[in-house]
């Protein structure tokens, strides 16, 4: 699957996320990890903050998918390419997670920010 494929796909999720979040916590659909799942709050948030994050990593995929295509590599193009989805995803994850654990304690309530 190349870059761009998955650039579309993130990009479509991202968009759904943010334009359609899931309203409950649940188990199938969604920004889901341990500290967005503690209550409704966290998961409102995170279920925005994923969205934009993945959004964001759409558009980074489809411009490193473009380049490429426009300006190949001499090794194996695609390894390359699934090593930086992969940097990437994992980079989301922590920034979105930095950014829940600014807002909320470890227990889910908010943080004082006086």
């Amino acid at each position: 699957m190349s870059c761009i494929t998955i650039a579309i796909i993130f990009i479509l999720l991202g968009f759904i996320l943010i334009k359609y979040p899931p309203k409950e916590i649940n188990g199938i659909y969604g920004y889901r990890t341990p500290l967005s799942k503690k209550n409704q709050d966290t998961w409102d948030v995170a279920q925005k903050y994923g969205g934009v994050s993945m959004l964001i990593l759409g558009i980074v995929n489809g411009i490193f998918g473009i380049w490429a295509i426009i300006q190949p590599i001499a090794i194996n193009n695609e390894i390359v390419q699934l090593i930086v989805i992969l940097i990437g995803v994992i980079m989301m994850i922590v920034v979105d997670e930095m950014h829940l654990r600014k807002l909320f304690n470890k227990d889910g309530s908010r943080k004082n920010n006086s």
